[in-house]
């Protein structure tokens, strides 16, 4: 089951100056973004495996989830201010390479406005992601609190 739409992925760029952008939302919109390393990661035999994601406060947006889900660093976010907003997300990988990518996502108006959902998180702060593991009645989790993901 994949939990991503490829309209919304984009590739990583093995160019540093290549701008990254992701396709327009609204504000009301709730939609899930996400970044392939596959061409970063081409023939190195290495994976992502952290993530991190710094969204500035005056845009508005809410960061619902974020993870690595398939081999891409993924995340979903709602709200947002109308405007350009530069999105800061940093990867590494189980070699310990890091690569920060910033990608430009415009928020359009659109009316009536819907509010932006509070994110459910676990104790910890982290969020729940849609490959969080659950025995239906609670979210499974690691020693740390973070959840158990597939």
């Amino acid at each position: 089951m994949s939990y991503l739409t490829r309209a919304r992925t984009v590739p990583l760029s093995l160019l540093p100056d290549c701008p990254l952008q992701w396709p327009d939302k609204y504000q009301s919109d709730i939609l899930d973004y996400a970044l392939d390393p596959a061409l970063w990661l081409k023939d190195g035999g290495d994976t992502l495996t952290t993530m991190s994601v710094i969204i500035p406060p005056e845009s508005g947006l809410v960061l619902l989830w974020w993870s690595l889900i398939n081999g891409k660093a993924a995340l979903a976010l709602a709200g947002g201010n109308p405007g350009a907003t530069l999105i800061n997300v940093t990867l590494t990988t189980n070699a310990g390479r890091r690569y920060v990518a910033v990608v430009t996502l415009t928020i359009q108006a659109d009316t009536p406005l819907i509010p932006a959902p509070t994110p459910p998180l676990l104790p910890g702060g982290y969020c729940i992601p849609p490959t969080s593991l659950s025995d239906q009645s609670a979210i499974l989790t690691l020693p740390n609190g973070a959840p158990l993901t597939m």
